[in-house]
């Protein structure tokens, strides 16, 4: 993983009076640390735990490994392809592919549920508010996200 990567908290000790909700974990797939960083950075800002993949077997490990509720996903990677991580994830997991151009998603959108794509250059308030929303509709849908 990359040296950015931010893993989550572990558990607080047991004290019932308290109840805390963990922040949804997003999988960040971008090998360009000029955009990984500010990304991350912004996510965590936003209450969001995040991990960090530069490559796509990095990027399916994490998938496997921390179960996230989310993932921003960016196609054109030097090591593998962001969409062997887009296929990998759960049908039910919002994706946000970034890419700068449309056709590099392919049908990925149309046919994978929970799938958008955003195009580069993007801002990271639009990317915020699109992952937030999808995040809700997922939570609406199926119940399963707290």
């Amino acid at each position: 993983m990359s040296e950015d990567a931010i893993w989550p908290l572990a558990p607080l000790a047991d004290n019932s009076e308290v109840v805390r909700e963990s922040p949804p974990v997003v999988l960040v797939v971008e090998d360009d640390s000029a955009v990984r960083h500010p990304l991350v950075r912004f996510l965590e800002m936003r209450q969001f735990a995040v991990v960090t993949a530069e490559t796509a077997e990095e990027g399916v490990d994490a998938i496997h490994q921390y179960h996230p509720q989310a993932a921003i996903i960016d196609l054109k990677l030097k090591q593998g392809s962001g969409r062997e991580v887009v296929v990998e994830m759960p049908p039910g997991v919002p994706v946000i592919i970034f890419s700068g151009l449309r056709s590099d998603s392919g049908n990925l959108e149309v046919t994978r549920p929970r799938t958008r794509l955003i195009e580069k250059p993007y801002s990271l308030i639009m990317l915020m508010d699109a992952l937030e929303e999808m995040l809700e509709q997922a939570r609406n849908e199926s119940g399963e996200l707290s």
